[in-house]
This record gives structure tokens, C-alpha cells and sequence, in this order.
């Protein structure tokens, strides 16, 4: 039985714990976690994001249902 219990455990040591702290979750969130921390870190983001807003006050933009009729989705 202790075998089985130790297959399914994860063990922590408590200064670990207590010094740093820790976060455990799954694989699929922390490589999306990361590539939005390195989306974040680009020098071209915020200029691309004043971009969008500037054309979306000058109306340049088109709305999904327009999109999707124009591609004829």
C-alpha cells in the first residue's frame, strides 16, 4: 500500500514551502501563462496596440458577421 501512495504524491519539503512558496498546475496553463508573459515583453506590442485603437476610432475596422461574408464562412 505504501508503494501505491507514493506513485500518486508529490512530496514538498517544508522549507521550500516556507521560503518561496510554490504553485502547482497544469502544463497546458503554464505554456500559455509563459507565452503571454514573452507576448508582454515586446517592444512592438504597445505600439501595435495604439495602432488598433487609432484605426478602430477612424472606423477602419470591420465587424465578424462582415468578416465571415466576405470570406463566405
Amino acid at each position: 500500500m505504501a508503494n501505491s501512495t507514493a506513485k500518486n504524491s508529490i512530496t514538498i519539503p517544508k522549507p521550500l514551502l516556507k521560503k518561496k512558496g510554490i504553485v502547482v498546475l497544469p502544463l497546458e496553463e503554464y505554456e500559455k501563462m509563459k507565452e503571454d508573459f514573452e507576448m508582454f515583453q515586446s517592444k512592438k506590442l504597445p505600439k501595435e496596440i495604439e495602432k488598433s485603437r487609432k484605426e478602430a476610432k477612424e472606423g477602419k475596422v470591420i465587424t465578424l458577421d462582415e468578416l465571415e461574408k466576405k470570406l463566405n464562412l
